[in-house]
């Protein structure tokens, strides 16, 4: 896996993702900026590999307020480079220490699953190995964008739940792994907060099988450090990212293919006037969003808890929403150049040199909601199944585990259908997509071990007669 993804990466012609402009909330933070001056050099069509150290310049795109788990992973290259007296940083540095700890949370998660051993784990870790590796997933390592934390985190929250399931002894050690892990992987993402009562109920489920009541008043300490640290995160949000994502769930979300948006802009107390500017994004020029006396009443009348309304009063709505993210979300990449432009490829050229699993699930799976109910009620029955047939503690622990996977990917697909729009959906739907293909490989396991299984069975059959 780790040779897949460093062949990707590192060897010429390098891959990551172009800036579409986020890269500024992060690198500020560092006084990092894109060595280009030509903004079409900067952002959309290809990779920046190379940044330089300019205070000033990079304070020009953005304040030093976005908070992510992945400015970590950005400070130890950076404070290296600092040590040796360089002035400017190389994207490739970044991209090796998303891969190295990639390599450390996959070995985890290798070890710690041990007990689970068998036909199904080893069709998982060989179905995984070509799905998780896919350049639709690895391409952010090289990249400033915060979905690399994402992936990592959630990895480790992964590997921590098995280790807290699978051990007998250390289990304070592992409770505290696990809420560490679960902190870093919801503050990576804003959108990532809404899967804390998930983590928290299933650390519910632990210190349950395990029965003692010590645990539990550790349970409870960490579930409320979690909760006051959500709600610190989720407050913390930058007041222009709030302004512009509740923008664009209105205009870029319910208005933009809404039969009555007139209607819907009464309904959500603003002006119906405002009708003409469904579909518009709050980071063009000609944004309301940069209208003082507009935000003004903007900020007055709508709230994003009042759109959540909006579309709970209307289900039809609703659906049509989600079946319009997954639509777009089923691509998986990303209107963004994987290239450097000095690789002599043109604007926003995307790499097909592993992207396997990425083109054949763009290719063959139907773009609607009720594949995603589907193959969900699918993979419980299957789940189901196995829980009934397992009467050992651990075995249905990790079944408990797994049945949360389906209930985390609905909570962010609709969590982005409701809050993003459509602007920049893909990226956005990272994390579901994600946990959607998690459900995939989990099928395809139980699929292949089923059919080694018969194979086998026919076979010690034939041997005997």
């Amino acid at each position: 896996m780790v040779a897949i993804v460093c062949w990707q990466l590192f060897i010429p012609p390098i891959l990551g993702l172009a800036d579409n402009g986020d890269f500024a909330r992060l690198t500020v933070f560092f006084d990092l900026t894109h060595a280009p001056t030509d903004r079409t050099d900067r952002y959309f069509g290809f990779l920046t590999r190379h940044y330089v150290v300019d205070a000033a310049e990079a304070k020009k795109y953005s304040r030093p307020d976005f908070i992510s788990s992945e400015l970590l992973f950005i400070a130890g290259p950076v404070a290296i480079n600092r040590l040796l007296g360089k002035t400017s940083f190389d994207l490739l540095e970044l991209g090796a220490v998303h891969v190295v700890v990639f390599a450390a949370f996959a070995f985890l998660l290798l070890f710690v699953s041990k007990p689970f051993a068998g036909p199904v784990r080893t069709s998982a870790i060989i179905i995984g190995a070509i799905v998780f590796t896919d350049i639709a997933y690895i391409a952010y390592f090289n990249s400033f964008y915060a979905e690399s934390a994402t992936f990592l985190f959630f990895m480790s929250v992964a590997g921590c739940a098995y280790g807290a399931m699978s051990s007998g002894r250390r289990r304070i050690v592992w409770l505290v792994a696990y809420f560490a892990a679960v902190t870093l992987f919801l503050i990576a993402k804003y959108q990532n907060i809404v899967l804390l009562p998930v983590f928290l109920f299933f650390g519910g489920l632990l210190v349950k099988r395990w029965g003692e009541v010590r645990y539990f008043r550790s349970y409870l300490v960490f579930s409320l450090i979690a909760c006051f640290g959500g709600y610190q995160f989720y407050i913390s949000s930058p007041e222009v990212i709030s302004d512009a994502v509740l923008y664009n769930s209105v205009f870029n979300g319910v208005l933009v293919d809404s039969p009555t948006p007139e209607d819907d802009l009464s309904a959500l107390g603003l002006d119906r006037a405002y009708a003409k500017y469904a579909g518009s994004t709050a980071y063009q020029p000609s944004s309301l969003r940069f209208d003082d006396e507009f935000l003004r009443k903007f900020r007055e009348s709508v709230t994003i808890g009042g759109v959540f309304r909006f579309y709970l009063e209307r289900p039809g709505r609703l659906f049509n929403a989600l079946n319009r993210t997954v639509a777009r979300a089923f691509q998986l990449r990303a209107a963004l150049g994987n290239y450097e432009k000095s690789a002599g490829y043109p604007p926003l050229s995307v790499s097909r040199s592993w992207a396997m699993w990425s083109s054949i699930r763009a290719a063959i799976l139907p773009r609607n909601l009720w594949v995603v109910l589907t193959i969900g009620i699918l993979y419980l029955a299957l789940l189901s199944r196995r829980w009934l047939r397992h009467k050992e503690r651990l075995a249905r622990l990790n079944l408990e585990w797994c049945a949360l996977i389906p209930v985390m990917a609905l909570a962010q697909l609709f969590v982005i259908t409701v809050s993003d729009g459509v602007l920049d959906l893909i990226k956005h739907a990272y994390l579901f997509n994600l946990l959607f293909d998690s459900m995939l490989v989990a099928m395809g396991a139980q699929l292949l071990a089923s059919l080694a299984g018969t194979s086998k069975a026919k076979e010690t059959e034939s041997e005997r007669s």
